[in-house]
Order: C-alpha cells, then structure tokens, then sequence
C-alpha cells in the first residue's frame, strides 16, 4: 500500500453511537435534527473541512469524517446534541481508517442494524450523503467510498435473502399489534407521524384491517391528507391531537422530533386501555404517560426484541453478504491504488512522448515527408506499447518487492503480450 493511501486511510474515521451499546435515553440525547445536522455540516465547511457525512436515524448517530481534524469533529459533535463528554466516552466510538470502511459497509448492508437486513438504512445514508455533496462536503475520497458501499448493499439485497421475511420497525411495530390486540378489526388506530417510518408502517397496517379505522395527523396536514387519500382512510389536523388519542385504542408516534410530541395533558381525563407505540428516537412520547395505569408504552428497542423466525432467516446470509463485502473493500482499495498512480501514468505518457517528438524534429531534415510519417507512426506505436507495459507494471506489480532486473523482465514481459 502506498503511503498517499496510508496517508488517506489515516484520514478517514467515523465516531458515533449506537443501539449496540447505549439504551433509548442515551441514544436520544446524541440524536441530531435536520437543522442541528446542517448546522454542523455548516460550522465544518467554515473550519476548512472538505469531507464530513452526518448520520441520526433510530438505531444510531453518526459522523463520517476525512480529515485529520478529528478532535474537532468530536467537539463539533458534542457542539450540537445534548450528550455529554463523559456519555459518549462511556457509549460512543471512533473507528479509523480499514475499521471505518469495514462499519460502514456493514451499517449499509443492513448488517449492523438492529433488526438484521433492515434496508431502510441505505435510503437514510443516502439522504445524508446527498446533503453533504449539496453542501459541498463530499469530498472525492468520501464520493467513492461511499458510492463502492451502496453498489455492495444492492448486491448483497438483490443477491442474498438477507432483507426477505418481516423484519423492519414498521412490521414489527404492526406485528406486535397484531400478537397483543385481540379486538384487532374492532379496534380505532391513530398514527401520529407520517414521514418514512410513519408512511410504511401505515402502509402495513392497512393491509391487516378491513375496517380502515385508522386517523393519520402531521404536523404539515398536507402530508397526512396525500396518504390518507392513498390508502382511502381519514386524516386529522394537528389541534385535533388530544381528541383523536381520546378515541384511539392504539396509538402510534412515529413524528421524529428531537422532544417528546405526544404530551401527558393529550391523555388528560384518560379512562380507557391504550396500547401506544413509540417509533421515535429520542423518544416522543413523554416518560410521564408510562406511569399511567391504563396505558402501556411500547419503544424501539422492545419491538427490536419482537421478530425471531424472520431474524434467524436472514442470519444464515451474513456469510455471503459478508463475502460480497470482502470483494467490494478489495475494488476500492485498487480504484484508490490507480488513482494515486495516475499523476504517475500522466507523467510517464508525456514524458514519453517528448522523448519521441525531439527525435523526430532531430531527424526530420534528413528525411522524406513518406519517411517522416512512416517513421513517425513506428516510433508512435514502440512509445504507446513502452507506455501501456510500464502502465500494466504499475496497475498490477507496484505492490510487489522485486528486483531492478524482475521489474524490467516483468515489463517487457507486458510488452511482449
């Protein structure tokens, strides 16, 4: 490996925190909204950062960074969320250079997801990254790894049966109903969020009731009246919260906001049995509704807990999606290797050429205009095949040790062929 690569891996790292070693309410406070990320990404560009992809989903909050200004990444990070130093030191990690590349390759696979095969990480990866590249924050290093991982996750999706079977939020969240509530056609739904979570798990729901008596409100109407009218069930305004929870058995929260949405005073009066599940993080309905006796919350983390047979499926694929993965790191090491080789087979060309032209402004009085030309194309030929061995050398031999001698045997081996 050369040491530009070297140079770059060192570069590169991701720091973050995840579900596999913080609970909910940790997870919550390192959370980040669309406005604290742009933010961020914004205080980065001004510090002279070129390379910075900001990741807040469910599961995990992410940085992926290329520069060698890791510390203040780290600052920038604990800058805007609400964790603490002493929190992200217990939960978080930093994960340089090959360990970096390996992570998120797997994050993108739906591998390092909590419910294994989850590919709604991959839209969510790329929503980050395109807001990046529109901030100008992409940087070309960052452009291709990121572009090598997506083509892996596709593969491994349309390869392997890693994402087949129930197994997602929005289906567990539905499963769960479905396993816990027995009065399921009788029963009245409200689902309070209809962004990507929200939209799927209406989505599955609806094909598990006859009765459509499901409600949808959003904070912006306009959405939650274009799914309603796809899936032919109402839709409520947002002042109408607290009336539509009083005639709701389960209610799902799904709103994504960075502080609870679903209150203590919108269950005010409550006499009722309501399953409510909370499909947010941080979480979104308040801490203070789960000490009610006639209500029963339901987080992320126990739905994760709910899918088994699906899981279990999906497990025996991670060999060859791990394969696919191997194959993939291999091809954008050698993309890397060819790029920092070719200011190298820039120079080599030209130079070669130069050589040729000199010699032939040297020899042309002495020649025939037919001669020049037929003399001309000769030395052009011997430059490019010179020039293609030497090129084939370094694309394929540069990682080798060898002799002065080897090396010249190996190149006009090339020539040869």
């Amino acid at each position: 490996m050369s040491s530009q690569i070297r140079e770059n891996l060192q570069k590169l790292f991701v720091l973050g925190i995840s579900y596999k070693k913080s609970a909910l309410d940790v997870r919550g406070k390192f959370s980040l909204t669309a406005e604290q990320q742009e933010s961020l990404l914004n205080e980065a560009k001004e510090n002279q950062i070129d390379g910075l992809v900001v990741l807040s989903t469910c599961n995990r909050t992410e940085i992926y960074a290329h520069t060698s200004e890791s510390d203040f990444v780290v600052d920038l990070f604990l800058k805007y969320c609400e964790g603490n130093r002493d929190d992200f030191n217990s939960n978080g990690y930093t994960l340089f250079g090959n360990e970096c590349i390996n992570h998120l390759y797997k994050v993108t696979s739906g591998l390092d997801s909590q419910i294994i095969g989850d590919f709604q990480i991959v839209g969510q990866v790329k929503n980050a990254v395109h807001l990046s590249s529109e901030m100008g924050l992409e940087n070309p290093f960052l452009n291709r790894l990121f572009s090598f991982a997506f083509q892996a996750s596709k593969k491994i999706k349309n390869s392997t049966d890693i994402s087949k079977g129930a197994a997602s939020v929005s289906h567990a969240a539905v499963q769960y109903i479905k396993d816990k509530v027995s009065t399921l056609e009788s029963c009245n739904f409200l689902l309070y969020g209809t962004g990507d979570i929200g939209k799927d798990t209406c989505g599955n729901l609806v094909k598990h009731m006859s009765n459509r008596s499901l409600t949808l409100i959003n904070r912006t109407v306009e959405k939650a009246e274009t799914l309603a009218k796809k899936f032919n069930i109402k839709y409520q305004t947002l002042d109408k919260l607290s009336e539509e929870v009083a005639k709701s058995e389960v209610i799902i929260v799904a709103t994504g906001a960075s502080k609870p949405t679903l209150l203590l005073e919108n269950l005010e009066g409550n006499k009722s049995c309501k399953l409510i599940l909370d499909l947010s993080v941080p979480r979104n309905v308040d801490s203070q509704i789960d000490k009610l006796d006639n209500v029963l919350v339901i987080t992320v983390d126990e739905l994760s807990k709910h899918i088994s047979g699906a899981i279990e499926q999906r497990k025996e694929c991670i060999p060859m999606a791990e394969e696919i993965i191997k194959a993939s790191i291999g091809e954008f090491y050698s993309w890397l290797e060819v790029k920092y080789l070719s200011p190298v087979i820039v120079a080599l060309k030209e130079n070669l050429h130069k050589v040729q032209k000199k010699e032939l402004e040297y020899h042309k009085n002495k020649l025939s205009e037919d001669e020049l030309k037929k003399v001309e194309h000769i030395t052009n030929n011997i430059v490019n095949k010179i020039a293609r061995a030497c090129i084939n050398h370094l694309k394929d031999h540069h990682k080798q040790q060898s002799t002065p001698m080897e090396t010249l045997e190996m190149i006009f081996k090339d020539m040869d062929s």
